[in-house]
């Protein structure tokens, strides 16, 4: 099950130092303090950290890393009689990156983390007539420790290495999406899968699905994330029809960028022209009349991952029901279905998707009415196809923007909306605007 020790206000004003970590060195934390936060390793003596973040990310000495590996040793233990030795990842908010954190509000991960994921849960078994623990967070990492604020944007979170048994299932995407461009895919999946055949992308999607399923059931139409105690979610005020100023901020940021490359658009990249049609007709609806429109208490929604895509997912080795729901930075209140959308468009290959999609969006919807949701089809349907594409319709503007490489990016992903919008037959007055 997990657990987290602290629970901590959004806006929490205490001093970090009660929160955050002592460092006895650039590379070794103070094994005191772990023990103080987390007491089932109260016999830890020692805690060596080694920064394993991506090249980006890296800081310039071990501690200021983004994603560090920590490596315990425990002393002598009177249950065990052994020494023993455990390894977590620390997932936190580095020096350089607290104005971005404290801009974007990246914190929230921690709170979703101290304050709603431990009410994710299997509520029955699946098919296959066992009994399963109601107990157990399905797709959810354990997490030890977590501390967030959302003032100073600084994060901390202690969580399972899932390192030695699960990997990224985007690399089972095949290389099409760009974060795959530069890896050694088949190397990596004879890697995680010497003897068994590894899951296609469509048995990965179905199961991730199903697991998110489980989170968008949880928290349908559930009216206490629109309080104030929640504010810290993503979306969760513009439902409210409060905070306008900070959704204009957000919108206003492709609106600029569209703006500034108006004269250039037409060179960087190759439009298709239903494409352009409907990027235009979005930008054009901007308005924060139709976002309270499409979105507000009466309608739809539920709690999002909101960065959901097989880049955010760790799937075992061992059997491809068991994953981990990663990356919940931008977790907020919104549409189920779009997240659904988001990830389809983000990596499946064109021609998968024609062949899966429906039935892939059909086993999310039967898991969601098993659950208690009630919601037509048509409108899970409806969601899944026009909220995914105005979410990746902001995406695409993004990436547009861009200099140099980052271009092959945006042309990527013209081309997985271009391939997605014709073979659903969106038209301009489908859509409204981007989604932020």
């Amino acid at each position: 099950m997990m657990t987290s020790t602290t629970k901590v206000s959004p806006d929490d004003t205490t001093s970090t130092k009660d929160f955050l970590p002592v460092w006895l060195s650039d590379d070794h934390i103070d094994p005191s303090w772990i023990a103080k936060k987390i007491p089932e390793f109260r016999n830890v003596i020692d805690a060596t950290v080694t920064d394993i973040s991506n090249a980006s990310r890296k800081g310039d000495k071990v501690k200021n890393g983004a994603t560090l590996l920590l490596d315990l040793s425990f002393g002598y233990d009177n249950t065990s009689l052994t020494y023993n030795n455990k390894t977590l990842v620390i997932k936190q908010m580095p020096p350089f990156g607290l104005p971005l954190s404290q801009h974007l509000g990246l914190a929230r991960e921690a709170h979703f983390f101290n304050r709603l994921a431990s009410r994710i849960k299997l509520q029955n078994d699946r098919s296959d007539g066992g009994s399963i623990d109601s107990t157990i967070s399905p797709c959810i990492p354990k997490v030890y420790y977590a501390y967030g604020n959302m003032q100073s944007g600084t994060k901390f979170i202690l969580m399972e290495d899932l390192s030695c048994q699960y990997i990224d299932s985007g690399i089972l995407f095949g290389p099409g999406n760009p974060n795959n461009w530069d890896r050694d895919l088949p190397a990596k999946i004879a890697a995680a899968y010497p003897k068994a055949k590894p899951p296609s992308s469509y048995e990965v999607a179905n199961e991730t699905f199903l697991a998110i399923a489980q989170v968008h059931a949880t928290f349908w139409k559930d009216t206490s994330l629109l309080s104030e105690d929640y504010d810290w979610l993503r979306g969760a005020a513009w439902i409210n029809g409060k905070q306008e100023e900070s959704w204009k901020k957000s919108q206003g940021v492709i609106q600029e960028m569209w703006k500034n490359m108006e004269t250039t658009i037409e060179s960087r990249i190759q439009w298709d022209p239903l494409v352009k049609t409907l990027t235009e007709k979005a930008m054009a609806g901007i308005s924060w009349e139709a976002q309270r429109k499409r979105l507000n208490p009466s309608n739809h929604f539920t709690l999002v991952h909101g960065d959901f895509w097989p880049g955010n997912i760790m799937i075992s080795t061992s059997d491809s029901c068991d994953l981990r729901l990663l990356d919940w930075e931008m977790v907020g209140v919104g549409s189920g279905p779009q997240d659904l959308g988001q990830y389809i468009i983000s990596n499946m290959d064109p021609a998968e998707r024609r062949e899966c999609e429906i039935s892939l969006i059909q086993n999310y919807y039967m898991e969601l009415v098993r659950l208690g949701v009630e919601l037509k089809w048509e409108e899970c349907w409806k969601e899944y196809q026009v909220g995914g594409l105005e979410r990746w319709l902001w995406f695409l503007v993004y990436f547009c923007a861009q200099e140099g490489p980052i271009l092959m990016w945006a042309q990527f992903f013209h081309d997985q909306v271009k391939e997605f919008v014709h073979d659903h037959n969106i038209q301009p007055g489908d859509i409204t605007q981007p989604r932020p």
